[in-house]
């Protein structure tokens, strides 16, 4: 089994004890161990991969989250459907996720502005920065820790790997922007530049601008120019198109900026 983004088993490994690491710290942090599930995987350990698989299906059920339980479902048909234990431990897990749900309802969606948005694809950005040696491992540790202490929190702002380097004043922070704007083709943008449009501003619920880093700020034909603060996040944009009813074009923008612009858009009048 190959290394995610072509990295070595060796860097997997280190991701493994930070990911530990973080745990020992927040041990009952579903995303963070759903990395470390899925890591133990990719090194081939079936046996840690399971038993922390377990653990995630124990937590899952005590916090109620149905998203983690429909993953936890599907990573057991994919081991082993047709063993009894796995039989059994999927019954179960089905009954917990019925009794949460009305009958004949989808599971209900989280709110928008709830919890920490995107938080899988901000790891994913931060696995990234570090196979590409823009952060350091000990900093590459702590974006972890921080993405996962936040984002159980109602922020006012999206929670991002871009917010936690601007916030902890990152060094490197300019060297990083122009990383990412080579790397996935897509420039960076100045929103001050931008006239001020309170019509546009309202293309997108003010919830989903506040949880997701995705802000409208510029109309270009038919078509929204997008600000984002994530450049892996696909899904993103394509919910934003869906919100918007119209196609989007992202860039990428510094988070302070975003952040302006996010206050803006809660309050017109005071612009």
């Amino acid at each position: 089994m190959s290394m995610p983004n072509g990295g070595s088993r060796e860097e997997l490994e280190q991701n493994v004890v930070m990911l530990e690491q973080i745990l020992e710290v927040m041990p009952d942090d579903l995303f963070t161990m759903r990395s470390l599930f899925e890591a133990s995987l990719t090194l081939e350990q079936p046996e840690k991969a399971f038993g922390t698989l377990q653990r995630l299906d124990e937590l899952s059920c005590s916090s109620g989250n149905l998203e983690m339980i429909d993953y936890v479902l599907a990573q057991y048909r994919s081991i082993a459907e047709d063993d009894a234990d796995i039989q059994a431990k999927m019954a179960r897990l089905q009954t917990v996720k019925n009794g949460m749900m009305p009958s004949g309802e989808e599971p209900p969606s989280e709110p928008a502005a709830e919890g920490g948005g995107r938080i899988e694809a901000e790891m994913a950005l931060a696995w990234d920065l570090y196979q590409d040696e823009v952060v350091s491992q000990e900093e590459y540790s702590s974006i972890l820790h921080d993405l996962t202490e936040l984002s159980g929190n109602k922020m006012g702002v999206p929670v991002t790997v871009l917010h936690i380097l601007h916030d902890r004043q990152f060094s490197r922070f300019e060297r990083l922007m122009t990383h990412l704007c080579q790397k996935y083709s897509m420039p960076v943008m100045v929103l001050s530049q931008f006239d001020e449009n309170e019509e546009i501003s309202r293309l997108l619920p003010l919830e989903f601008m506040s949880a997701n880093g995705a802000i409208p700020f510029a109309r270009v034909g038919g078509d929204l120019l997008l600000g984002v603060l994530n450049p892996l996040d696909q899904e993103l944009l394509r919910e934003a198109e869906t919100l918007s009813g119209s196609t989007c074009h992202p860039y990428l923008v510094q988070p302070d900026e975003y952040d302006r612009q996010l206050k803006k858009a809660g309050n017109p009048a005071e612009y």
